[in-house]
């Protein structure tokens, strides 16, 4: 018996050998194939990173030596200074977010909280994907066509600041509805669950639980929409004009034409209208990448106030 139980101890230990060898083997291979990917995914974050970096100090090495306090805040006949392009670049992104964060957030809470998923929901996704998949020199076209011009049904506000923001709200609207849903969604239903528990309605749901928590990815989609308005230049080839008026051009007047840094860029380096169009074309790309990074920036920290600001809120209710 003492034989025969040592013949089945040796045969277990023979056959359970192979088996404990390929667990290990795979395990290897698995923490192996771990590495391999994340240091493939850090060279890449890092090359893209280092890329960004470059990319900036090159522009600003190119542009720097015309920029000043004057070619900023001034303009003249020559039209080597960008003071109305720079006016008139924020004056057209602050209108034009004036009305696209209201219909983008708001379309995006009607379809993540009250709309009923159906044939209703699929058409307007539908929609903004392919008005998102538009050309903006279409659009441009599109604006021109019906906000600047007066002919067929046009509403005749001419070529003016007030049609350049309207066509880009046309143009960024599917960015920021897209982007604001996904937000929302990605809020963990258990909120929604606590917040019906304590009594609140969807409204007070929607404005005291879910807004607040999705302020930081609500914040990314009003960058990337601001970014991109920024530096669209297609669509506003048609609506804001070609230049600003030497006088007169820090007003508040949406009728006014004028346009941004982004088409100013567009007419140095197409057109040379101006002496040294090369360099002032380099400066202004600079001052551009400047203005969008100290926009982006302001706006993190703006978003960082009102994330704790509405946790000091929420803090506060919970202990009353």
């Amino acid at each position: 018996m003492e034989a025969i139980a040592k013949d089945v101890s040796v045969a277990e230990r023979r056959t359970g050998q192979p088996q404990i060898d390929a667990r290990a083997a795979r395990r290897a291979r698995a923490r192996l194939a771990d590495r391999i990917v994340t240091y493939t995914l850090w060279s890449i974050a890092l090359a893209l990173t280092g890329l960004l970096i470059y990319f900036i100090f090159y522009i600003i090495q190119q542009g720097a030596s015309l920029i000043n306090w004057q070619f900023v805040t001034q303009s003249n006949e020559a039209g080597n200074l960008v003071g109305p392009e720079v006016f008139n670049t924020f004056y057209i992104l602050i209108l034009s977010l004036l009305i696209c964060v209201p219909l983008g957030m708001g379309c995006a809470i009607y379809l993540v909280e009250y709309a009923r998923q159906g044939a209703v929901t699929t058409v307007i996704r539908f929609a903004t994907e392919t008005l998102a998949g538009v050309p903006s020199i279409i659009l441009g076209l599109f604006g021109f066509i019906f906000f600047a011009s007066s002919i067929n049904g046009g509403l005749g506000f001419g070529v003016s600041r007030l049609a350049g923001a309207l066509t880009l709200v046309i143009l960024n609207l599917p960015l920021l509805v897209r982007v604001s849903e996904d937000a929302l969604r990605s809020v963990p239903d258990e909120l929604r669950e606590a917040s019906a528990a304590l009594g609140a309605n969807k409204f007070q749901t929607v404005t005291r639980v879910l807004i607040p928590a999705a302020i930081p990815a609500l914040t990314t989609g009003v960058i990337l929409t601001a970014g991109k308005m920024i530096g669209e230049t297609a669509a506003l080839l048609y609506t804001t004009g070609g230049n600003s008026p030497v006088t007169g051009w820090f007003s508040l007047n949406p009728f006014l034409p004028g346009d941004t840094l982004a088409v100013h860029l567009y007419e140095l380096r197409a057109e040379g209208i101006v002496a040294n169009a090369q360099q002032i074309a380099n400066s202004t790309a600079t001052l551009l990448i400047i203005l969008l990074l100290v926009f982006n920036l302001g706006l993190r920290y703006l978003a960082g106030l009102l994330n704790r600001w509405f946790a000091g809120g929420t803090s506060r209710t919970s202990r009353g």
